[in-house]
């Protein structure tokens, strides 16, 4: 690590340990730009005049969020309007004034990205995905982004978790498709494809794509007929948020398939109103649909509606007890509702009744570790693997219940397999580097290797994951003083980032380094691959309000 960065890392740790007093949080705010608006299209000119002369009157008087609309009122015309480096300011400022709403880093990335200023931009999408989960596109932006940046492994598994997630979403599938083209993951990217066509089967840009891919496993006769139905309709990416800011003159959603499905995509893409109106419609004449009460149920336990969930869950169950379905969806709801007992035995039951429910084997995996029963959690996450081949998330829970079962050789025999099918994987390499130089029953050319990956990786993306995996590899060839440099870098950027669970995490294993002994595990003893939290509800994303004129 470079002298200068090193000397950074101290810095920032040593300044991280006080904090702002909360009269410095008004010295955050930038000064919103007053802007010539005499080139500006009439339109334009008085939708940004009005903007600005509403925060004027607005700016002594209203505090929190009210305020920070505010501000989000004048960006939106400032964008409209192309001045966006103005609109850049006016989001920090929304930003810094409510840090708890997402849509204010998310639009901050956007103008970001239309400023070309990616770095910024994945920062923003990032700190908008831990705030809000459910607001899809946050994902997709950040994905790209992620790819602009050279970061392909790392925006793959934005699109992997979202498409175990949200297997119902064509875009994210199409993406993750065009990614594995990219890596000349040519089967990958074949199968990806096809699910985002048959989701979504108008979306015939597609084909093209997937030409080109049959074109790279030798299938001449598919690739020519790929191409034969291609066209010129993308798939689609839903985002309100962006359509708010930029005005009505933007194309509405575009749905597809039956009214449940399109309450889901509604859903899936933010519009939660849209989505209980439109499913409510479909119910009205299918009050006894096992998927949509499944649906319903998932949809508001995931929004903290525990009442309306239980009942549509309950209903489900009662006209189809043994659907796998509803006693996945029953098991959710409990979840959200933090009882993790009867979730457990409802996956439990949703597992019997089909054992290719994905989403289910890997909640249940998470209860069964939160139970200590680490060995069964192995069970559920290798099933997964095998129902997601390629996915190193899953790869990942695998390999934390079978060290935590105290079988890391096995867990080294797993990995090595995995690899062989995706020897090119940088998250399937950084696994394997921490495995490696952690698991007792490594052999010293696997520790060799793992070093190399980790040095591999860390060239191509020094973030903090990657250079904590580096300091596992040095350190477990006795290189404290180097594991140590790499180790505050990973903690540097965690603080950096905000993310203080990641950054104590990192200071635990900081603490062996410095005692010259290397962890006994994989990832430290807190992260939640091994102790897996509950999931709990978030708010539903509320629409950004244009630009009052």
């Amino acid at each position: 690590m470079p002298i200068q960065k090193r000397l950074l890392c101290a810095l920032y740790l040593a300044l991280s340990f006080f904090s702002l007093p909360a009269a410095a949080a008004e010295a955050l705010l930038k000064p919103l730009p007053s802007v010539d608006t005499a080139k500006l299209a009439p339109a334009d000119a008085a939708a940004v005049k009005a903007a600005r002369a509403e925060f004027d009157t607005a700016h002594g008087k209203l505090v929190g969020p009210p305020l920070a609309q505010v501000y989000a009122n004048v960006a939106a015309a400032y964008a409209r309007a192309g001045l966006k480096e103005a609109a850049a300011t006016a989001f920090y400022d929304a930003s810094q004034i409510d840090p708890d709403d997402g849509r204010w880093m998310y639009l901050r990335g956007v103008i970001a990205r239309d400023l070309k200023q990616n770095a910024e931009a994945r920062s923003n999408f990032e700190a908008a995905l831990k705030l809000d989960e459910v607001y899809l596109p946050i994902r997709y932006r950040l994905s790209d982004t992620l790819v602009d940046l050279g970061n392909i492994d790392d925006a793959r598994k934005v699109l992997e978790r979202t498409t175990r997630e949200h297997p119902d979403q064509a875009v994210a599938f199409a993406m993750l498709g065009q990614i594995s083209l990219r890596q000349k993951r040519y089967t990958d990217a074949i199968e990806n494809l096809q699910r985002a066509l048959k989701l979504e089967p108008q979306a015939t840009q597609l084909y093209k794509t997937l030409a080109e891919a049959y074109t790279g496993v030798g299938n001449a006769p598919a690739a020519k007929e790929a191409e034969a139905k291609a066209g010129d309709v993308p798939p689609r990416l839903a985002d309100p948020l962006v359509l708010g800011l930029y005005g009505s003159g933007a194309p509405a959603q575009q749905l597809s398939g039956t009214p449940l499905q399109q309450a889901e995509q509604l859903a899936g893409s933010g519009k939660i109103a849209a989505a209980r109106a439109k499913l409510a419609e479909y119910q009205r004449d299918h009050a006894d649909d096992i998927d949509a009460l499944a649906f319903q149920a998932r949809l508001e336990a995931s929004l903290g509606d525990q009442l309306i969930a239980q009942a549509a869950a309950d209903q489900a169950l009662t006209l189809k007890p043994d659907s796998a379905t509803a006693l996945f969806a029953r098991g959710l709801v409990y979840e959200y509702a933090g009882d993790d007992n009867q979730a457990y035995a409802y996956y439990q039951r949703a597992v019997r009744a089909d054992v290719k429910l994905a989403t289910a084997r890997f909640l249940l995996g998470n209860a069964e570790m939160r139970r200590g029963r680490y060995s069964q959690a192995a069970e559920q996450y290798r099933q997964l693997t095998l129902l997601q081949p390629g996915d190193a998330q899953a790869l990942a829970h695998l390999v934390a219940a079978e060290v935590a079962a105290g079988q890391c050789g096995r867990a080294l025999a797993d990995t090595s397999a995995a690899q062989k099918s995706n020897p090119k994987d940088g998250e399937l390499m950084q696994i394997f580097v921490r495995l490696a130089s952690t698991c007792p029953a490594a052999k010293q050319e696997e520790r060799d290797m793992a070093l190399d990956y980790a040095q591999a990786l860390y060239k191509q993306r020094p973030d903090a994951d990657d250079s904590s995996a580096l300091a596992l590899a040095l350190a477990a060839h006795s290189k404290y003083t180097e594991a140590q440099q790499y180790q505050a870098e990973a903690i540097f950027d965690a603080v950096r980032s905000g993310d203080k669970q990641a950054a104590e995490s990192y200071k635990v294993t900081q603490a062996s380094f410095v005692a010259k002994q290397v962890p006994d595990r994989p990832w430290p003893a807190g992260h939640a691959y091994y102790s897996p939290p509950l999931l709990t509800p978030v708010k539903a994303p509320a629409a950004a309000a244009p630009a009052k004129k």
